[in-house]
């Protein structure tokens, strides 16, 4: 549609109920922790005609259904209404499936200030441009041609707090770096080195008994960064490719707060919920 791919939003009460009741189960399983939803909208949300809109799913619909299914000790992040008021701005790229670093940033300041947080002004972090002429996902995605004239630009806003990134690869791994978007890459994979198992981030100059863990699919990765402005310690798990017991690693880890960030889409099919259950022993 004009300039741009865009994703449709979806809904299956079932389903987002079984992905409520897995935060609740997390929740209970790790104690004394502040439990948090973050969903991410996808490129569809900013479309305003209502030629388009009236047939596809109503996000922001689709979100208070979901918070109404939460048990009233999950929070719910109203991710929506914060990047609705930005819709103008550049939230979403035109050619991938991800929402940009702006995009998240908006999420960030949501999910932030729900748990008490004041969220960092975006002109008070490190600006990087890594790419103006991205082409992402979508003509894998569609085949579509048009899709061939069409580029983003990848920004990254990075936290001035000096902070240390130690992942665990796919391969088994270990890879070091000093940053939370990496410079060997200047596509969306720049955002905490993509898609790995387990990551730690450590930021000495936070309280280090203020400590995330941060169970995401791949609309984390840009979220993620923002989190080295408040937490000690993050700690990070893609459960696609995990195969440990996030209780046990993280048994000692004092763990204080655990979000899971999916994108709408995500948190609306069965898959996600049995990858969080499966990764603490429920089968």
């Amino acid at each position: 549609y004009g300039d741009a791919v865009y994703t449709q939003g979806a809904y299956s009460a079932t389903n987002a109920k079984n992905y409520a009741d897995t935060a609740l189960y997390y929740k209970n399983l790790f104690g004394d922790v502040t439990m948090s939803i973050v969903v991410a909208p996808v490129s569809s949300m900013v479309i305003d005609n209502p030629k388009i809109t009236s047939q596809i799913p109503n996000q922001k619909a689709v979100m208070s259904n979901m918070a109404a299914l939460c048990d009233p000790s999950v929070n719910f992040v109203d991710t929506y209404s914060e990047m609705y008021a930005h819709k103008d701005e550049y939230l979403f790229y035109k050619t991938d499936h991800h929402w940009t670093a702006r995009g998240a940033y908006y999420a960030y300041a949501a999910y932030a200030k729900s748990i008490g947080f004041d969220p960092t002004p975006l002109d008070e972090f490190d600006y990087v441009l890594k790419n103006e002429y991205y082409q992402g996902s979508m003509y894998q995605y569609t085949q579509d041609e048009r899709v061939k004239s069409m580029y983003d630009t990848v920004d990254a806003y990075i936290s001035r707090k000096p902070h240390t990134m130690t992942l665990t690869t796919r391969q088994g791994t270990t890879e070091n770096y000093n940053t939370s978007v990496v410079s060997f890459n200047n596509t969306y994979v720049a955002f905490i080195a993509g898609d790995n198992p387990y990551t730690h981030i450590n930021v000495p100059d936070n309280p280090q008994d203020r400590n995330v863990l941060v169970l995401k699919d791949s609309f984390g990765n840009a979220f993620v960064p923002y989190l080295c402005e408040h937490f000690g310690n993050i700690y990070v798990v893609d459960t696609r490719y995990s195969d440990f017991d996030i209780k046990t690693k993280l048994a000692d880890a004092g763990i204080t707060d655990i979000v899971f960030v999916n994108n709408i889409q995500a948190a609306n099919s069965p898959a996600w919920s049995r990858l969080y259950l499966a990764a603490v022993g429920v089968n």
